[in-house]
């Protein structure tokens, strides 16, 4: 059995969209393990003096949840 977690991260870039997209890839890949989906949520900009300050992603970042070794041999003499 598996179970997916899915968690909201926020990129940011002063070049564009995609190195937004390309900042929230690179920190979920730093601490998560079993990434099976990222997806964008909303994609926004931040303006400063009618200017664009940065371009900013929101995404659904999804992952595999892991359990302890020892918890899923105990489950697995319940069953």
């Amino acid at each position: 059995m598996s179970v997916v977690k899915i968690i909201e991260l926020v990129g940011e870039s002063q070049e564009g969209w995609e190195d937004a997209m390309r900042q929230v890839i690179l920190e979920a890949q730093k601490t998560l393990r079993g990434i099976t989906r990222i997806g964008v949520v909303e994609q926004d900009v931040r303006m400063i003096n009618d200017r664009i300050d940065v371009w900013r992603v929101r995404a659904q970042v999804s992952f595999r949840v892991e359990r302890p070794e020892a918890l899923r041999d105990s489950e697995d003499e319940v069953a």
